[in-house]
């Protein structure tokens, strides 16, 4: 790891810190394990892969979007531009603090669960699942707070591409879409991330659709970074500085 991506990741934890972005994460976990606690014990395992699959790719998303507005707030892009560091290791650095995030949430509610109610599951497979599905939101949260305008602007973004992806998922539930067609819904990136973070808590979930899902999720994840984050980068870092 170079000196400047250690730089990067040690500045992105300093503004999660300052911006209170941690606290309110903490504060999300707490809700979280509260809402299981109250929830039958015969349902918890229903209930809480939704639970992380919504702290992976809404919270994450939203946190990142919010790290680059709070950014441009305090003009940290100007600093950035003046320093030898790259784009890929600018995004690198976000990338370790989401996951960084997204795990503390599955460490810190799997341990809340296991004290209070005996709840376990497969942790090394939600683990995965959690950096996997983390890893491409983080692209999407960049991607869409790019061209946001302003925040509320990335939120209407970022419930659009929920409502795209999930459009098709609800037509297969409601029976208008039939089982012949179900299984190449695959190919939308919530279906798949739900599929693995379900995979973790014996639903059912059929082996192939994991076995597809990492490579998957993992290949969207680059191809965003490399045809949708990437090439806005230097086009974000002039508009940001006025140039």
């Amino acid at each position: 790891m170079s000196s400047r991506l250690k730089a990067l990741i040690r500045g992105e934890f300093v503004r999660l810190n300052r911006y209170n972005l941690f606290a309110a994460s903490f504060v999300v976990s707490l809700f979280y394990v509260l809402m299981a606690y109250f929830i039958d014990d015969a349902l918890i395992l229903g209930v809480m892969p939704f639970v992380f699959l919504l702290d992976s790719t809404m919270m994450t998303s939203l946190l990142v979007g919010a790290t680059l507005f709070y950014e441009k707030k305090e003009h940290t892009v100007n600093s950035i531009m003046v320093t030898p560091a790259k784009s890929d290791e600018y995004v690198a650095a976000k990338l370790v603090a989401s996951i960084a995030t997204s795990l503390f949430t599955v460490v810190f509610v799997s341990l809340a669960l296991y004290l209070l109610k005996g709840v376990t599951y497969g942790y090394v497979h939600v683990v995965c699942a959690s950096v996997a599905v983390t890893s491409l939101h983080t692209m999407v949260g960049i991607r869409i707070a790019y061209s946001a305008k302003n925040f509320t602007s990335m939120l209407i973004g970022f419930m659009l591409y929920i409502t795209v992806s999930m459009f098709p998922s609800i037509l297969e539930m409601t029976g208008v879409i039939g089982p012949e067609l179900a299984d190449f819904l695959v190919v939308l990136p919530l279906e798949t991330s739900a599929n693995l973070m379900k995979a973790g808590f014996g639903s059912g979930t059929e082996p192939w659709k994991v076995v597809f899902g990492y490579p998957y999720i993992a290949a969207l994840a680059l191809v965003m970074h490399f045809f949708a984050v990437r090439p806005r980068f230097a086009e974000y870092m002039m508009k940001e500085m006025g140039v």
